[in-house]
């Protein structure tokens, strides 16, 4: 399956907008309830684990300080379908991924839904505002 087209078709679909950058990136707009948008990174990778190509799907929360209760981000992990939280260059970030070779149009429009209203949903509670 080619991920980037079915992130643009999902894009087209949802009224979002789809920036691809080369043939292993892509950045994809959603719009969400009350005229927020979320940015969602997409890339093609090899997995460290298996080798196997697989599409990691990622949206920017917020900076990580002492505040943020990150017991708490651990246990919601448990609740998500596809996501979880990560901490990159300290960031607090949602994450899905799927091996590309069986990922299906639909995985990638959950994935990409559900990492969008995550990050949306603890941007705003972690800083009250639309940020990412």
């Amino acid at each position: 399956m080619n991920i980037l087209q079915a992130v643009k078709q999902y894009a087209d679909q949802i009224g979002g907008t789809f920036t691809d950058y080369d043939y292993t990136k892509g950045i994809i707009v959603v719009p969400l309830n009350n005229g927020r948008f979320q940015t969602v990174l997409v890339v093609i990778e090899k997995s460290k684990t298996s080798g196997k190509e697989r599409a990691v799907f990622t949206s920017k929360v917020t900076e990580y300080n002492a505040s943020i209760d990150a017991y708490d981000l651990l246990v919601q992990n448990g609740h998500f379908d596809y996501s979880k939280f990560i901490v990159d260059d300290g960031q607090i970030k949602v994450v899905a991924s799927s091996l590309v070779d069986t990922t299906t149009a639909d995985d990638v429009k959950y994935m990409i839904q559900e990492v969008a209203q995550l990050a949306d949903h603890y941007e705003f509670k972690f800083t009250g505002k639309d940020i990412h």
